[in-house]
């Protein structure tokens, strides 16, 4: 099962991306902000992460620079509720695409579709951040 990291501050939109994903067949950890992604990135592998851009503590874009450097290779999708023009820095920063809320199921599975696939975890390269599958 394909796992994905969803951050938002939102937590009733944190609760419906979970959902939402899961009954999309995927295995969901949910955080509420970014302050322990560093160590959730340490200890858990992901196939990629959804993350909300406008957060209080530590926002889309700081989430996206830590990934980029902690797990380079590891998709981003932004999600926001805004048309600022932080989204095309995102983008620009590396995400893979940025989404507008409210989220389309379509839009998100068909995003995860394109940058994870549909292989097993084995057949996409994910391994455990300790180098262990």
């Amino acid at each position: 099962m394909r796992s994905i990291l969803v951050i938002d501050d939102d937590e009733s939109y944190l609760d419906y991306l979970s959902i939402l994903l899961s009954r999309g067949g995927y295995a969901v950890h949910a955080l509420r902000h970014g302050r322990n992604l560093a160590e959730v990135l340490r200890t858990q592998p992901f196939h990629a992460v959804v993350t909300d851009l406008y957060m209080p503590d530590v926002d889309g874009i700081e989430v996206l620079l830590m990934i980029k450097q902690l797990a380079p290779d590891l998709p981003v999708i932004g999600v926001t509720g805004s048309s600022d023009p932080s989204n095309r820095a995102m983008a620009a920063l590396g995400a893979y695409v940025v989404l507008s809320k409210p989220i389309d199921a379509t839009a998100l599975y068909a995003a995860l579709q394109r940058v994870i696939g549909n292989g097993s975890p084995e057949e996409s390269g994910l391994k455990h951040p300790s180098g262990e599958e």
